[in-house]
């Protein structure tokens, strides 16, 4: 059994919103407006115990998660800027998280930060103890609320995106969609929870110490009921849900080029991985929210889920 933390984890409040921080209440309540005093609650193996593996002695020093705390110096440093009362003017969007019937977002906040080894403007992206430092070349429409996000397939010649309207579902796919929604707000409504399914697909050397490689997101859906692994839209949308884009156009150009997609969407519908953990990664939560989609070198095959199944594909550049 995962250790629990001393404080409060839930980022429920109002009893229908999601906080970015990592609680709603309590000591882990802080945000840049409201920073903490000490650098104790940065410490996550004395705060998020749950999010660590096993083997990791919780007497140990990680601050943010991270293994070495010179990774982590630059969150120091915005730290810093915020305990000196800059928190408000460096904020370039803060939206809570919430959930209707047909519709999920996710919260997020995000602070004007200049990298001082690099000099360089963007913004650190905060979402329930995961960090994500992006530059402004990367990703200019933060302050905006929507983020591009990068996807390399190598030579690969097509990608496969589902694409749907959530008003156009059948009764049976809506049902499908609902609990859908509703996982990933559960998912979401608890910080140590939240930490752990956005790592749960995620096993790099990085992330040794955290409870990577568990594929805990797929017992939750299978859980309420969700059918994943058989043909159908269940499947189909959490397979969506776990594609991997970037938020550094390096990585999508680059490092898993040539071929790549860049999409856009709202801020409110991603959710990130930390800072440590490597590649800037994000998923979408909504494929519906997706707004654009540019294929580079390959084509774009846009599975529509319409009233019934089996879905329609068709390709477009």
């Amino acid at each position: 059994m995962a250790a629990r933390s001393r404080f409060s984890t839930s980022t429920v409040i109002d009893s229908e919103y999601l906080v970015p921080w990592l609680s709603a209440e309590g000591p882990l309540a802080y945000s840049p407006t409201k920073p903490p005093a000490r650098d104790y609650f940065f410490q996550y193996t004395w705060i998020l115990p749950g999010i660590f593996n096993r083997q990791v002695n919780l007497r140990e020093h990680r601050y943010f998660g991270s293994p070495l705390k010179d990774s982590a110096r630059f969150l120091f440093d915005f730290w810093a800027n915020a305990r000196r009362g800059d928190g408000p003017a460096l904020q370039r969007y803060c939206q809570f998280g919430f959930l209707s019937d047909n519709e999920l977002r996710t919260p997020m906040a995000a602070y004007h930060h200049v990298r001082d080894y690099r000099d360089t403007p963007g913004s650190l992206l905060i979402q329930h103890g995961s960090y994500q430092w992006v530059s402004l070349e990367d990703q200019p429409s933060i302050p905006a609320g929507e983020v591009s996000l990068y996807r390399g397939i190598g030579q690969a010649t097509r990608f496969r995106c589902l694409r749907f309207r959530p008003e156009e579902l059948s009764p049976a796919s809506r049902e499908i969609w609902r609990k859908y929604l509703r996982v990933q707000a559960d998912m979401l409504s608890d910080s140590i929870l939240s930490f752990n399914t956005i790592h749960d697909r995620v096993k790099r050397c990085e992330t040794a110490g955290l409870r990577d490689g568990t594929w805990v997101g797929d017992e939750l859906a299978t859980q309420a009921g969700l059918d994943i692994q058989s043909p159908g839209f269940a499947r189909d949308l959490w397979h969506a849900a776990q594609q991997s884009y970037s938020l550094e156009r390096e990585m999508g150009v680059v490092k898993f080029g040539p071929y790549h997609l860049v999409v856009k969407t709202p801020l409110s519908n991603i959710r990130i991985t930390t800072f440590f953990a490597g590649e800037s990664e994000a998923k979408i939560v909504d494929p519906s929210r997706i707004s654009e989609v540019q294929a580079v070198g390959c084509e774009v095959d846009f599975a529509l889920q319409r009233n019934n199944y089996p879905m329609t594909p068709y390709t477009s550049c």
